[in-house]
């Protein structure tokens, strides 16, 4: 199955359905053509410590102000 940001069809028999909140592209003449939509994520690298999780909260912070990368750079330097 492939994962990707946009899905489409890649022939006539394909067929695109949303199931458990995601869509998905079945195709019963070639399986090879079978999408789902989204983001691959590694169940490995999903556990992070919680050091690594507030670090991440902190740097993403900016985007929740809506600051701009200027203003970003400005309050690293202060």
């Amino acid at each position: 199955m492939k994962v990707r940001a946009s899905i489409k069809k890649l022939c006539e028999a394909c067929r695109i359905v949303k199931r458990r909140g995601r869509l998905f592209v079945i195709c019963k003449e070639n399986p090879k053509h079978k999408q789902r939509q989204g983001f691959h994520t590694d169940a490995a690298g999903a556990e992070q410590q919680p050091a690594a999780a507030a670090a991440a909260a902190a740097a993403r912070s900016w985007l929740d102000t809506g600051a701009s990368i200027g203003a970003r750079l400005w309050q690293q330097s202060t």
